[in-house]
C-alpha cells in the first residue's frame, strides 16, 4: 500500500510541475474565474439606494390633453417608481425597437371622460395601452401595475372628493428581506460561487483532454509498460487535478472576501466540504472525458457543449427561479444545482452543516458513478489494446 501510495504521489506531483512550468498559464487558470465572477456581480449587483433600483424607465405618449389628463401626467412624472419621458407614438415606437427604453404607457384621448366618473355607474372605459419590446414582457407587467396604481389613487381622491376630507389608505406595506440567520446577503456571492464552479468543470475538461491526448502518444504506452498499475495512474491525475481545482477555489473566493466581501456566513466545515467534492468532481470529470472522448476535437466540442448547459439549468450564471418549471425540475438531476446551492447556503444564507450533508451527498454520488464510469471504460480499452483490437 505504502508504495501504492508512493506511486500516486510521484504521478500526481509529476503533473503539478507541468502545470506551474508555464507560470503565466497557470496565473491565467486562476485569474479567469476571478474576472468572470466579478464581471458577472457588477453586472447583477442592485445599487445601495433602492429608490434608484426600483425605478422604470417608460415613455408617456399623450394623445390628447386636458384637465384630468393634465393631473394624471403630473402624477406620472412625481412618481418616485418611474422615470418617464413624453414623446410622440411614432417616435416611442422607434425607441422601444431599440430598448430605450422598453415601455410606453399611451393615454387615449377619451381618457379626459374618467373625470366624471361615478362608482357603481356604466361608463365608457378608456383603453390604455401598454407597449413593450417582445423581449421586455416582465416590464411590461411592471408598468401595468404602475399605471393602475396612478390612476386608481387618482380616481379614489376624485369619486371622494365630496365627501369632505380624503381618507388615507388604512394600511401599511412594508418590504424586507425574509432572512432566518445572521448571514447579509451579497450579491457577488452568487456569481463567485457560479463562475468557480463552471470553471472547475473545464479545468477537469482540460485536464481529460490532456489525458486523453496522452492515450494518443507514445508517453501512454510507455506509462503503460512501466510496473504501474492503471489505478494509480488516473487516481495520480485525479488527484493532481482535484487539487489545483481545490487551490482554484481557494484564491476565487479569497479574492471575492478581500476586494467584494463575499464570506462564510454559515459552515465552515460545510464550506470545506462542498469545496472538496466539486474538486472531486472536476477531477472524475477529467476521467470521463478521456475515457469517453474519442478524438480530442470531438470531445472537447461535446464537453463545451454539455459543460454550458449544465451550467444554465444549475443555475450557476443566473438563479434558477428566472427558468420555466420544466427546467427547474431537470436542474434536480444535475450535480451542479446540488453543488450551487451548497454554496449559496454556507456563503450568504447561513446554513449549518446538517443542511448542507444531502448537497454533499449527492456530489460524492456524481463523483463515484463518473470515476466508476470512467475506471470501468479504461479497463475494457486496455483490454482490448492488450488483444490488439485497439
Amino acid at each position: 500500500m505504502q508504495r501504492y501510495l508512493s506511486l500516486v504521489f510521484t504521478l500526481a506531483t509529476k503533473d503539478w510541475h507541468l502545470f506551474f512550468a508555464d507560470r503565466r498559464a497557470a496565473l491565467l487558470c486562476f485569474a479567469v474565474p476571478i474576472v468572470l465572477a466579478s464581471a458577472f456581480g457588477l453586472i447583477f449587483a442592485k445599487p445601495s439606494n433602492r429608490s434608484e433600483s426600483m425605478k422604470l424607465p417608460l415613455l408617456l405618449v399623450v394623445e390628447s390633453a386636458g384637465p384630468f389628463t393634465d393631473e394624471i401626467v403630473r402624477d406620472f412624472l412625481a412618481s418616485e417608481r418611474m422615470e418617464v419621458e413624453i414623446t410622440t407614438r411614432e417616435e416611442a415606437m422607434k425607441r422601444i425597437a431599440d430598448r430605450t427604453p422598453w415601455i410606453a404607457v399611451v393615454l387615449p384621448a377619451n381618457l379626459e371622460t374618467l373625470a366624471a366618473w361615478v362608482p357603481g355607474t356604466p361608463a365608457e372605459r378608456p383603453a390604455i395601452r401598454i407597449l413593450h419590446n417582445p423581449m421586455c414582457q416582465s416590464e411590461g407587467q411592471w408598468a401595468e401595475g404602475l399605471v393602475s396604481e396612478v390612476l386608481m389613487r387618482k380616481l379614489a381622491k376624485t369619486a371622494m372628493a365630496g365627501f369632505g376630507e380624503v381618507p388615507t389608505i388604512p394600511f401599511a406595506v412594508s418590504m424586507g428581506e425574509s432572512r432566518g440567520t445572521r448571514a447579509e446577503f451579497n450579491a457577488y456571492s452568487h456569481s463567485f460561487s457560479g463562475m468557480t464552479l463552471q470553471y472547475l468543470l473545464f479545468w477537469g475538461m482540460e485536464s481529460g483532454l490532456l489525458l486523453l491526448r496522452d492515450r494518443q502518444r507514445s508517453l501512454w504506452l510507455r506509462m503503460r509498460a512501466a510496473p504501474i498499475p492503471l489505478s494509480a495512474i488516473l487516481m495520480g491525475k485525479a488527484l493532481s487535478t482535484a487539487s489545483i481545482a481545490f487551490l482554484q477555489i481557494l484564491a476565487t473566493f479569497g479574492f471575492g472576501y478581500f476586494v467584494f466581501g463575499v464570506t462564510i456566513g454559515g459552515s465552515w466545515i460545510g464550506f470545506a466540504l462542498i469545496a472538496f467534492g466539486v474538486s472531486a468532481l472536476a477531477a472524475a470529470t477529467g476521467l470521463l472525458v478521456a475515457a469517453l472522448g474519442g478524438t480530442e476535437a470531438r470531445a472537447r466540442s461535446i464537453c463545451i457543449l454539455a459543460i454550458l448547459s449544465v451550467s444554465m439549468l444549475g443555475g450557476l450564471w443566473l438563479p434558477s427561479f428566472v427558468l420555466p418549471a420544466w427546467a427547474r425540475e431537470l436542474s434536480l438531476s444535475l450535480p451542479t444545482t446540488w453543488a450551487m446551492r451548497g454554496f449559496d447556503s454556507v456563503t450568504w444564507q447561513g446554513g449549518q452543516f446538517l443542511s448542507v450533508l444531502p448537497n454533499i451527498g449527492v456530489l460524492a454520488g456524481f463523483t463515484a458513478l463518473f470515476a466508476a464510469l470512467a475506471l470501468t471504460r479504461f479497463i475494457t480499452s486496455e483490454a482490448r489494446r492488450r488483444r490488439g483490437y485497439a
